[in-house]
């Protein structure tokens, strides 16, 4: 790593945090502290000794494409995260992450769950209804609503396609009824729980709208209007103009498509083999394994960081200390890539209290501002940390060189001309 003159010392540094020694496989000892592992700081290779933040602090991670941001802050962190028996929450493009980490971490007696979008014919199966179908049917009609709402609005809001946003959220309340609809029929008809899946959804939203009957004259439509809530929320598709409801049901179509097309991401979906509740409970690491050529599947990795989280935050809450017993570490790799994450900003305000921390990984400050808009300053003012590696963006560049402050001449400790060129070798 890269010293700054007259700015900080790797002395300073070795006395303010914490190490995980690679030679003997042990942390220092952190007085009073429950938890070990941490986010890479600084590196001595005479000792080899890593230090690291292992405090409830958020890290965001800045550098362009092909600056070693995964070889020296993500791989290595989880490795020591592995050491200190810590949960993972991982997205990993191309599952390089997988295949480099899960066998050790599965020798260190870690539950590994392989989400695996890439192939979904390998790994676990994760059922995003699952949880809201449970609530539905323990009687909690509202914890169901809000998960549901969650799922429809990533599916159908988060990436806009029009500039009209009507049509994207006509989209959201068709697919929220129609999960409400699909909840009420399995339960009345005492269907198996893995009926509740996106199959059956696709399944209904044909028998309302694929007939040639007008949807309000369907034998569906009149049992689905039985139920206020399912009613009010397609209501607004069913009676609509017959060009309004074949332009919502177009978007509609169009967002659930990478579903009608891949029959084994279909019978994934269908299935559910791991509780989520374990991650906060033990030590276990989930992979997110993602395509990097294309964003087909973004969405459903936005889907699943927001409903466990949501979820993991909901059983923190019925326990008398309010947090997890296992502290668990979202490490989101390609984070600005991803679609928007509803009520990111909250998230990460409340999770440090609930022993939840996140290590965001962007390429550039601008898309991470793109993506998140106004509620980007307020993700960025939550992480404490912040990793440079490389970039080309002036206003970063000018903002990091003000923060590490100026000397007794007026001049910076560090130049904007300096962040440009630092060394990745001597990092």
């Amino acid at each position: 790593m890269q010293t700054i003159p007259g700015f900080e010392t790797p002395d300073k540094l070795k006395k303010t945090y914490p190490y995980f020694d690679l030679n003997t496989r042990q942390f220092s000892p952190a007085q009073g502290a429950k938890f070990h592992g941490g986010v890479p700081i600084y590196y001595d290779a005479e000792t080899r000794r890593l230090y690291i933040d292992a405090g409830d602090t958020h890290t965001l991670v800045y550098g362009s494409t092909g600056s070693l941001k995964t070889r020296s802050i993500v791989s290595p962190g989880i490795k020591v995260l592995g050491y200190a028996n810590e949960s993972m929450i991982i997205n990993d493009p191309k599952g390089e992450l997988f295949a480099r980490h899960a066998g050790d971490l599965k020798k260190q007696g870690y539950t590994i769950v392989e989400i695996n979008f890439r192939d979904p014919r390998v790994g676990n199966a994760w059922n995003p209804l699952h949880i809201p179908y449970q609530f539905y049917m323990q009687g909690n009609l509202d914890k169901s609503a809000e998960f549901i709402n969650d799922i429809a609005n990533n599916l159908m809001v988060s990436d806009r396609s029009t500039d009209d946003p009507f049509w994207d959220f006509s989209a959201s309340d068709l697919l929220y009824g129609l999960i409400q609809l699909l909840f009420r029929y399995c339960k009345d008809h005492n269907a198996p729980e893995n009926a509740v899946n996106i199959g059956n959804l696709l399944t209904l939203r044909r028998m309302l709208f694929s007939s040639d009957k007008l949807p309000q004259n369907t034998t569906m439509w009149k049992y689905a209007s039985e139920d206020e809530l399912v009613a009010a929320s397609l209501s607004g598709s069913v009676y609509a103009p017959r060009d309004t409801m074949n332009s919502i049901l177009s978007v509609f179509d169009q967002k659930m498509r990478a579903f009608m097309i891949q029959p084994a991401l279909l019978d994934m979906l269908a299935n559910h083999d791991f509780d989520i509740a374990d991650i906060g409970k033990s030590k276990t690491a989930v992979f997110l394994i993602t395509p990097d050529e294309k964003t087909s599947y973004h969405r459903l990795v936005s889907m699943f960081i927001k409903e466990s989280y949501e979820y993991i935050i909901y059983l923190a809450s019925q326990t008398q200390e309010n947090k997890v017993a296992n502290r668990i570490n979202y490490i989101l790799d390609e984070f600005s890539s991803l679609p928007k994450i509803a009520d990111m900003p909250s998230m990460i305000s409340a999770a440090r209290s609930r022993d939840i921390r996140f290590l965001l990984v962007v390429q550039s400050q601008s898309s991470l501002k793109q993506r998140y808009a106004e509620e980007a300053e307020t993700i960025i003012s939550n992480c404490n940390n912040w990793i440079f590696f490389t970039s080309r963006e002036l206003s970063l560049l000018h903002e990091l060189s003000d923060l590490c402050g100026t000397q007794k001449n007026h001049m910076p400790n560090i130049s904007v001309y300096d962040l440009q060129h630092l060394s990745k070798e001597r990092r």
